[in-house]
């Protein structure tokens, strides 16, 4: 018992005596990491999935009538805010890599769309919903991208399932706290005004924000979208302290991560081979292009992820359900309430078997609630594939970047026009085709696994090669150049991974 107390006394206070020195100081840095960084991530999940399902949500408690919005203007929302979305994917991926520091990038996107949030309370129209949707999308596009690029400049491989499973459960969270901020909003103050009587004006920005709308009176949808813009403004300002940058190149800002934890980072990364960013070249761009895994983990995972668009569609289904009397059997606030691809497959097979059942759909109505309850199982697959290409790329920051943004890129090249033909909302909540595409999806997710999983274990043996021969070569020479000592951090470094590679910075940064 003894023994036992110790060991977690250690793990708290992380003074274990059985660790050694650099164990210590990689779980001190792991702990700040978890604190301070992970928490802007989560909290950024969180008001991202509010910020996303907002239109959904009001379009069920009242803007559809307010708006007239008969037709697929709901379907036309995200294909709006899906086309700034991907415009802004590559451009992003390129900026926090060597020009701009993600700690300036992403929170203030993050603070210009809780401002646009906020606007959407007093549109008027459906044009009014699709330019500021747009513009939202276009701030939205460099979050997740940006995030999960950062998450593998900083965790091992060991550790990243663990804070992509947390990252992705906030986002869950974020979907469980929109449906009941908007039940709350739409009882409690749906028809109230004077929202000077409510929120302290403290700052210019909080004029800003309220003052064009204190005196209108207020529905509970335009509710949400008023207390969504106040959280995502909020998250944003704590990411100018929380997001740390990369190892090579930290955030001066985040005073909780000293020095000693830089140079723990750096070792951490140089210790599994994994290459920080260092500015684009042709190589890079040929190591890119050339690699087959690089495109069957791309087209994995746009398969896989296009198997879980009908998703969001739940509470149109429980929206269309009625009582024998007529009258809607749910209220408003009643809708509201290291080893991956087993796991993949898992989730790819969990998909297809519930979404076939969707596509039949004419089965009882328990059955159709339990399939969508089940189908979401297979949605954590998508960041499975994010901490996959960390391991398939983890020579290039380049080459990692690059595919992630290719992932979200496709993703919302397709989704900005296929709901409108796939899911369109005159067929709510029985959909023609949707159901069968997400099926088909899936079925076809399962394959492409396999495919990566083959090329990865293929690059791992010619890389096993290409070292024993790199290796016989070295043996055989009569004399072998010396590290100059006099580089920077080249004790924290292992050889694959060069000194000048982990602390270059080829472009003057802002």
């Amino acid at each position: 018992m003894s023994k036992a107390f110790q060991t977690i006394k250690g793990q708290i206070f992380l003074n274990d005596p059985s660790w050694s020195e650099e164990k210590r100081k990689e779980r001190v840095l792991v702990r700040r990491l978890d604190i301070f960084f992970m928490s802007y991530l989560s909290l950024s999940a969180i008001v991202k999935y509010l910020d996303q399902q907002n239109i959904s949500n009001a379009y069920v408690s009242g803007m559809k009538e307010d708006l007239s919005l008969f037709g697929n203007e709901l379907n036309l929302f995200t294909t709006y805010f899906n086309i700034g979305y991907l415009i802004v994917i590559p451009i992003s991926s390129y900026v926090i890599n060597s020009v701009i520091r993600p700690s300036l990038w992403l929170p203030t996107l993050e603070l210009i769309w809780g401002v646009l949030t906020g606007v959407l309370a007093s549109a008027k129209n459906a044009k009014t919903v699709f330019g500021v949707r747009f513009l939202i999308g276009f701030c939205e596009g460099t979050a997740w991208p940006g995030t999960m690029i950062l998450l593998l400049s900083w965790y091992t491989p060991a550790e990243i399932g663990l804070r992509l499973a947390i990252f992705q459960s906030f986002t869950y969270l974020g979907g469980i706290f929109a449906g009941a901020l908007q039940a709350a909003l739409y009882t409690n103050l749906n028809g109230h005004s004077g929202l000077a009587g409510e929120f302290f004006i403290s700052s210019v920005s909080d004029a800003v924000l309220i003052l064009p709308i204190m005196f209108l009176w207020y529905k509970g949808w335009q509710w949400l979208f008023v207390v969504n813009a106040c959280i995502t403004v909020a998250v944003a300002g704590w990411g100018y302290i929380g997001c740390p940058d990369y190892p090579n190149r930290p955030n001066p800002w985040s005073k909780w991560l000293k020095s000693e934890h830089v140079e723990t980072g750096l070792r951490r990364m140089g210790n599994q081979g994994r290459a920080l960013p260092v500015g684009w070249s042709w190589i890079t761009a040929k190591s890119l292009v050339s690699r087959p895994q690089n495109w069957a983990i791309w087209a994995g995972y746009t398969i896989y992820s296009q198997g879980g668009t009908g998703n969001g569609y739940f509470n149109l289904w429980l929206k269309s359900l009625k009582n024998p009397n007529g009258k809607a059997r749910y209220t408003v606030s009643q809708i509201k309430v290291q080893t991956r691809w087993p796991f993949l497959l898992f989730g790819a097979t969990n998909g297809l078997v519930w979404a076939a059942v969707l596509a039949g759909w004419n089965v009882p109505d328990g059955v159709k609630m339990a399939s969508f309850m089940l189908i979401n199982f297979s949605a954590p697959g998508a960041n499975l594939f994010v901490a996959w290409v960390g391991q398939i790329a983890k020579h290039s920051a380049e080459e990692r970047s690059a595919i992630i943004a290719a992932f979200v890129t496709t993703y919302y090249a397709i989704t900005a026009g296929m709901p409108l033909k796939v899911w369109p909302a005159k067929q709510a909540p029985t959909y023609k085709i949707g159901w069968k595409y997400a099926t088909s999806m899936y079925a076809a997710a399962i394959p492409v696994i396999l495919i990566v999983l083959y090329l990865e274990k293929r690059q791992e043996r010619i890389d096993a090669r290409k070292k024993d021969i790199e290796f016989q070569d070295e043996t055989a020479s009569t004399s072998s150049e010396k590290t100059d000592p006099s580089l920077p951090y080249d004790e924290l470094t292992r050889k694959d991974i060069p000194a000048d590679q982990a602390l270059s910075e080829p472009i003057p940064r802002l």
